[in-house]
């Protein structure tokens, strides 16, 4: 072959390398940013990025005493926001607190509106599907079912409240428990709050009875003239967690180090104990 067309033959060839790899830029920068996607998806670093931001945003339903409240200078205060001012305190941020129905935190956390979710939320299995969460910092002896003092020998059991109408918060374990024990059996009504709303539900005999958690209740009929306990349904099981986006496995780690430190050193017990009274000495 002549020399003047073997160069010819060599510009085409480093022509076409040239061409091609500029063809494979835009599927190199596409695969590249499908790689950067799945690699924040796997390792998603939530606590850097909180760290970052420089605040904890919690998600609660502030209608559930002495867990999350608003106390007479319009602050949420409770058990649940001095736990995550502790876990705020461990990572060395702020913390920002936003009040939500009950039934809106699981999506809340799924969203990224929030970082975790503080609000005496029971982990199903249900629930599971959807966020991930911490160790119990806490266990229920049931679900409880308040009713009027003064039908209080009407209710001795589950049975007792076949056609009733049963008051339980929406997004709750008592109001899947009611819906599951006493479907076809009692009518169930599900309520946005439990304080004022429900507790003037029951009050006005618009409903029956209503089944709330075990220390909620205990706070109810110790502020709420006229109502009492009747019983305890369902069961002892897990109280609450902390719920958590799934895969965030830095942050539960910091979470479940606060949660375990409160417990064993007996800090927790005492949270509860000043959170409870705190609540009764305000006059609800």
């Amino acid at each position: 072959m002549p020399a003047k067309n073997l160069v010819w033959v060599v510009v085409a060839l480093v022509a076409g390398l040239a061409a091609g790899y500029a063809a494979s830029i835009p599927i190199q920068m596409s695969l590249r940013a499908q790689i950067a996607e799945l690699q924040a998806k796997l390792n998603p670093n939530y606590v850097e990025r909180i760290k970052q931001r420089g605040v904890l945003i919690v998600g609660t339903s502030a209608d559930w005493p002495p867990f999350e409240y608003v106390d007479k200078d319009s602050n949420i205060v409770g058990i649940d926001i001095e736990i995550a001012k502790r876990i705020a305190q461990e990572l060395g941020v702020k913390l920002e607190v936003k009040d939500m129905k009950f039934a809106a935190l699981i999506e809340a956390v799924r969203n990224g509106l929030v970082d975790i979710v503080l609000a005496d939320m029971t982990p199903t299995a249900e629930r599971g599907k959807q966020v991930d969460f911490s160790i119990p910092y806490y266990f229920s002896k049931g679900n409880a079912v308040v009713v009027l003092k003064d039908r209080l020998g009407s209710f001795g059991g589950v049975a007792d409240l076949y056609g009733k109408k049963i008051g339980v918060q929406l997004g709750t374990i008592q109001e899947e428990w009611a819906k599951s024990a006493l479907s076809g059996k009692a009518e169930v009504i599900s309520y946005d709050r439990v304080y004022p709303e429900m507790v003037m539900a029951l009050q006005r005999g618009d409903i029956d009875a209503m089944v709330v958690g075990d220390i909620m209740a205990g706070v109810v009929v110790s502020k709420v003239p006229g109502l009492a306990v009747a019983f305890y349904a369902g069961g002892s099981r897990i109280g609450a967690a902390v719920a958590l986006p799934q895969g965030a496995y830095d942050l539960k780690y910091v979470v479940n180090k606060v949660i375990e430190q409160l417990l064993e050193s007996g800090e927790m017990g005492k949270i509860f104990e000043t959170e409870i009274a705190k609540w009764m000495e305000s006059g609800g």
